[in-house]
């Protein structure tokens, strides 16, 4: 419960906080849904790869720039496809880091929001 809290108090603090973490955060789940549907499904006998079409569909705009990193050049045997699934999935959650910059806003005026009351001149107590 502590971390929900943290992050909420996290995310209010921006303009439109909520609406880039309603954007960014299911992102990053179906990015990493997406790459363990890969790695999963590249085990089974009988399986070409094919299955990693999901995942350049998932971070579509950087993975095409990864294309021309000469990754088809690593080797079939096991450190190869984990490089490779591995560049992939940090291209995504990088992608998805990107969306809540860009949709989250400006940081909230700490006086305009309410959290601490506007300076002023001290009140005199009634005697």
């Amino acid at each position: 419960m502590r971390p929900l809290r943290a992050l909420t108090r996290y995310v209010s603090r921006y303009e439109r906080g909520g609406f880039a973490a309603s954007i960014a955060g299911p992102y990053a789940l179906i990015v990493v849904a997406a790459t363990v549907y890969v790695a999963i499904s590249t085990q089974r006998p009988g399986s070409q790869g094919l299955e990693a079409v999901v995942l350049f569909a998932v971070t579509t705009p950087i993975s095409l720039l990864l294309l021309s990193l000469p990754l088809a050049s690593l080797p079939d045997d096991p450190p190869g496809p984990q490089i490779f699934l591995l560049t992939i999935t940090a291209a995504g959650l990088f992608q998805a880091w990107l969306l809540w910059l860009i949709a989250r806003g400006r940081r909230k005026d700490k006086a305009a929001g309410g959290d601490t009351p506007a300076p002023g001149p001290p009140t005199a107590r009634p005697s």
